[in-house]
């Protein structure tokens, strides 16, 4: 199976998002291991040489702009599932409630996945909710991300790639998302 970031399977996408994380945080171990100091101005000189970054620094990023990277596959998958239920004409309980939501917004540009397409699976996927909750928590830490990280967010939880990779896996694994593999 290819696992090249224009496959469309999620599961592939999730893959190759793990793979591209771990090689670049292996990538940026063995650039500082070639005797470098523990911080490096990097490839580039910086403005300030007293601001160097050193390699947690560098791990720590990579590790936010990576669970980012996921955040947004998790994104596109419930966008596409529920774009998928509102015109493929499902007979289940939670494609009957997205039609509905559909035609009262009446544009898929116009939900929003937190107030819309989260509170549907909540209310009409059994067993749904503990994920969906802890969805609800990671976006509120994309949304930081997204948004310039300018303020302290208040998360009630600490995320780190390995944590958002489980909770993406764990959904793809017990949501039945529909239509990922149309697209």
């Amino acid at each position: 199976m290819d696992e090249s970031p224009g496959n469309s399977s999620q599961t592939a996408s999730l893959a190759w998002a793990s793979q591209y994380h771990y090689d670049t945080v292996e990538s940026l171990r063995r650039y500082f291991s070639l005797g470098l100091p523990d911080s490096s101005p990097g490839f580039n000189a910086l403005p300030d040489p007293s601001k160097a970054v050193s390699l947690s620094d560098y791990i720590e990023e990579t590790g936010l702009r990576s669970s980012l990277a996921l955040l947004t596959l998790i994104e596109a998958a419930f966008r596409q599932d529920y774009r998928y239920r509102c015109h493929k004409r499902l007979k289940d309980d939670l494609s009957r409630a997205f039609r509905a939501k559909h035609k009262r917004l009446r544009d898929d540009q116009n939900v929003s996945l937190e107030k819309d397409i989260f509170d549907v699976w909540s209310r009409h996927a059994p067993g749904a909710n503990q994920l969906i909750g802890e969805l609800r928590g990671a976006f509120r830490f994309r949304h930081w991300l997204a948004h310039g990280r300018y303020w302290t967010p208040k998360l009630g939880r600490s995320y780190d790639f390995e944590y958002l990779y489980r909770l993406a896996d764990g959904v793809y694994f017990a949501l039945p998302l529909q239509g990922w593999d149309e697209a």
